[in-house]
């Protein structure tokens, strides 16, 4: 048994490899239809869940040609999938990262967001000759508060965009010319 716990945020989780300690088990055997509900909800969510303008920007970029490879990620919503998009899943049990498929003709690896160790990725990719691009805001809203949460592992040369993932894309598309047609009016 692990305890994750970081030096930033409030919010950590106990994680359990022993079964004798997982109490899963017990929440069952004492509720089960509570506990059946309450994991039955996040497969629900992320079953019902839509693909943000995130997502749709990046599909953007790889319809472009400027985008590349599968998408990293630990989440398990498929979104990135809704709009076509080749994903990597790296969300294992133990919480190592996999190796990642990295294209030969990749010459930069775009980081968004803060909730994975992406320090495995970030190291492969710099032994490639990468170019590392962080899109982060550097924090987020816990218990309704925004704590600073700063990117760990940046280095000399990368590059450090401190926005959400939204508006961030939302202006690389317009820089790059990319942006939808608004609609004219009749």
């Amino acid at each position: 048994m692990t305890d994750r716990a970081d030096n930033a945020l409030g919010q950590t989780y106990r994680f359990i490899l022993d079964p004798g300690e997982d109490p899963l088990i017990r929440e069952l055997l004492l509720d089960a239809e509570g506990k059946a509900a309450d994991l039955v909800r996040m497969y629900r969510e992320c079953f019902q869940a839509e693909p943000t303008p995130a997502h749709h920007a990046l599909r953007r970029l790889r319809d472009a040609g400027h985008l590349i490879g599968p998408i990293i990620t630990h989440n398990f919503d498929a979104l990135p999938a809704r709009v076509s998009l080749d994903e990597a899943f790296v969300r294992w049990y133990d919480q190592k990262i996999p190796p990642v498929p990295t294209p030969q003709q990749a010459r930069a690896l775009l980081v968004i967001g803060l909730h994975a160790d992406r320090r495995a990725v970030q190291a492969r990719a710099r032994e490639r000759g990468l170019k590392i691009f962080y899109v982060d805001p550097e924090g987020l809203i816990e218990n309704g508060e925004f704590r600073s949460y700063p990117i760990e592992g940046a280095r000399k040369g990368d590059i450090v965009v401190k926005s959400a993932a939204v508006p961030a894309l939302t202006r690389l598309l317009r820089l790059l010319n990319l942006q939808e047609n608004p609609p004219r009016p009749a």
